[in-house]
């Protein structure tokens, strides 16, 4: 009867960690969609001090006052002069854009696109924050291994957005039926201390749902003489 009930318990943890990749997408979006909302915002206060690159401020105020109305078309005409530039409004109009061809249903190639071109624009965080999000548009579309070496210089770099990349190939690792592996990295992840309160959560949450590695086989026992002993 314990045989019985633990092959139950052990078949609702496989349940619930198929559905955690589900769970778990929404929000490492919104987490790294805050990070560039307050990225965004302070490239903008940067940049608009400059009296030189005041067009570019006047286009770019158009371009969010567009965006939050819902003029997606309009958001998109703005931002692509913008993106097309150099500095900071190029970089942060690219984020915006995939954005906008995500809302316009565009497919998930034209999307990273976007990101793509900020992450070849800049080496630091704007352009490491369009690496994880294009990897996170593509992680349904690609293999594992192939994710692993979109990220790979995240996770060399460590710091969230390297957390973040490796929350997302445990992710992905379980999606796949990898469930060492995806313990594995969520494990590691544990380990982060200066990871966001909110990825521990997930984390926990993850480690808890996942099914319970299998015991090792016992060796066999050594079989028994069946002959007597010469004098």
């Amino acid at each position: 009867m314990t045989d019985v009930f633990e092959e139950v318990e052990e078949s609702l943890r496989q349940e619930k960690a198929a559905k955690l990749w589900k769970r778990t997408s929404p929000f490492l979006f919104g987490g790294v969609a805050l990070i560039i909302g307050a990225v965004a915002v302070f490239e903008y206060v940067k940049f608009s001090r400059n009296q030189t690159i005041e067009a570019s401020a006047k286009t770019f105020m158009t371009a969010t006052n567009s965006l939050q109305s819902g003029d997606l078309a309009a958001a998109r005409e703005a931002l692509n002069g913008l993106a097309e530039g150099k500095g900071g409004y190029a970089l942060v109009s690219g984020h915006l854009l995939a954005e906008v061809e995500g809302r316009l249903g565009g497919d998930p190639k034209a999307v990273a696109a976007h990101l793509d071109a900020v992450d070849e624009k800049d080496d630091g965080l704007l352009g490491d924050l369009a690496r994880l999000k294009s990897a996170y548009v593509q992680a349904d579309a690609v293999d594992l291994p192939t994710l692993e070496t979109m990220v790979a210089p995240l996770l060399e770099g460590g710091g969230n957005t390297g957390a973040l990349a490796r929350e997302l190939i445990a992710a992905k690792a379980l999606s796949t039926g990898d469930v060492e592996r995806a313990r594995k990295e969520y494990q590691a992840l544990t380990l982060e201390l200066d990871a966001p309160q909110e990825m521990k959560r997930r984390v926990q949450q993850a480690l808890v749902v996942l099914p319970q590695p299998e015991a090792a086989a016992e060796p066999a026992a050594a079989p028994e003489a069946t002959g007597q002993a010469k004098p």
